[in-house]
Formats: C-alpha cells, structure tokens, sequence
C-alpha cells in the first residue's frame, strides 16, 4: 500500500459517508472499491468492516429516533446463523476470491430485479414475517465474501415501505450488526504482514466518517419523500449494474 493511499482513503471515507448519510447505501459499495484498488482482499475486507461499523454506529446514532427495532430483531434472528455458515464455508474453502464474482454477480441480478418486480399495495408492506429473517440469513453468510452488504438488503426496506430517515436508521443498525459479527472472524481466519500500517489507514477513515454522516444527515433534510425514493433507486440500479457487470462478469471474463 503507497503513501498516497494514506491521503486518498481518508478523503474517500468522508465522500461516501456522505453519501450514506443522505440516502442510506452506496457508499459502502465505493469504499470497499476504493480499497481493492490499493489493498488485497484479506486487507480490504476488515478494513472496510471496521470503518463500516463506525459509520453505520454513527448514523444510527444520529438517526436514532428513527430506528425500527422490530425490523432489527427480524434482520438479527438470521444474521447470526448466516454468520456461521459464512466462516464454516471461509474454513471449507480458504480463499473467497474464487467466489466472489459469482457471488456479486448473484447480488447484482437480484437488485436489479428488484427494481422492476411490482411494488406492494398500500397497508400490506408489512406482512411477509420470513422477509427480514431469511434476508438477515443471506446477509450473513455472504457478508465475509461480498464485503458490502447495503446493496444486498437495501432493495428490501423500500419494498417494506421505508423512506428517508427510518430507512437510514434501520438499515444502519441491521449493517452494524453485520460489520459486528464479520470483523472479528475475518481477522481470526485471516494473517497480516502490515497490521501497523493497516489499523493505521482504517483508524483514519473511521474518523473522517463521522463528520461525513453527520453532512449526510443535514442534506437528507432538504429532501422530499419523492425525491428521496427515487435517489435511491438510482442508487439501487447503479449498484446493481457495477456489481453484476465489473464485479461479476468483468472479473470472470479477466480471469479466463
């Protein structure tokens, strides 16, 4: 990892939580792009993890009036045992770059199915008791290959009919829990030849994430119900299209 990185990171950092802290997602996915283009997946993941959880801790924080904990309860009841079958196929397997494009590329077609898959009527939003669970689940497992999950759980909160700051919120919490259970199993299975140089570069992006949610959160205000809705599922087809076709299909093409 160059010098420049030690610049670079931390002003990335601060765009992205940003952008987090304004529509609720995006700006994990550009992070852990910003740091795969300087550090290797092994280094990528807990760094981005471990910024991830300051941020998402900060913006619940912010948020916190806003959070839906029985949406939390649902999201943790599969997270914990998605965690598991995640670190069970990391010891099957050793080394998840060999999955990931397939994976993401997985993630890519399911958001953006999600965007052209009819919207629920008005008052049922709300009545699938499995969504949340299984979404906690998949979430999980996948989190220690993947890396960001807000583009794998983002499409579901809108078609549960979150909007702008309850969106933030919550989601914000489910993301904690997740970077909480990831950070310490990917460190445990992985070593570090510059874990110096690492926790100093991740110690620097985590405190420039705070002011950035805290930016976020006085721009999220100037937004309409409308206008935040529709944001973010630009954000979602943006998402969805990068991680299909330059994390999936891109990378298997190269790796032919």
């Amino acid at each position: 990892m160059g010098s420049a990185a030690y610049v670079i990171l931390p002003i990335v950092a601060l765009l992205t939580a940003t952008l987090s802290g304004m529509i609720g997602m995006g700006g994990g996915m550009l992070l852990l792009a910003a740091l795969f283009c300087v550090m290797p997946h092994a280094e990528a993941i807990p760094a981005h993890g471990t910024v991830q959880l300051i941020s998402n801790s900060t913006r619940t924080l912010a948020f916190l009036a806003h959070v839906d904990w029985r949406t939390v309860g649902r999201f943790g009841i599969g997270l914990v045992p998605g965690s598991l079958v995640g670190v069970g196929a990391l010891l099957a397997f050793g080394q998840p770059e060999r999955a990931e494009p397939y994976l993401k590329g997985l993630v890519g077609l399911y958001i953006l199915t999600s965007l052209v898959l009819p919207t629920p009527e008005a008052g049922k939003t709300n009545s699938a008791w499995w969504d949340f669970p299984l979404l906690g689940l998949l979430a999980g497992a996948a989190a220690l290959t993947v890396g960001a999950i807000g583009p794998l759980i983002a499409p579901l909160f809108a078609r549960r009919g979150f909007v702008k700051e309850r969106l933030i919120a919550t989601k914000a919490v489910c993301q904690s829990l997740g970077h909480l259970l990831k950070i310490p199993a990917f460190l445990a299975l992985r070593s570090y030849e510059d874990l110096a140089g690492l926790g100093l570069v991740t110690l620097m992006m985590a405190v420039l994430v705070i002011p950035g949610t805290l930016l976020g959160k006085k721009l999220v205000k100037r937004l309409s119900e409308v206008g935040f809705l529709a944001l973010y599922r630009v954000a979602l087809l943006i998402a969805g299209l990068k991680v299909l076709l330059v994390d999936g299909v891109l990378q298997l093409v190269s790796g032919v």
